[in-house]
């Protein structure tokens, strides 16, 4: 589905959280970004720097975090989530 307006848009990708809480139907439906195929490249090219420089400056593995790409243009950046591993 696209959008005319970016302001619809961005509202329902923010109350996208809302969903994981109602009704079972919804809780598998997911919904992300349309990128271009080049810019999934470019992200997926700064996602693994991002990992190298991590595992080099700290001797971590990656597998502890999530690697995200934020921002817009000029203003991307990755950012780094640890996972929880509590069981």
């Amino acid at each position: 589905m696209a959008f005319k307006n970016a302001e619809m848009k961005n509202s329902i990708m923010m109350n996208l959280k809302n969903l994981k809480s109602t009704v079972d139907r919804f809780k598998g439906i997911g919904v992300s970004h349309d990128l271009h195929p080049k810019e999934r490249e470019e992200n997926k090219a700064v996602i693994e720097e991002a990992k190298r420089e991590h595992s080099v400056s700290t001797g971590e593995q990656t597998e502890n975090y999530r690697f995200l790409v934020v921002g817009r243009g000029q203003r991307k950046k990755v950012i780094k989530i640890k996972k929880n591993t509590a069981q």
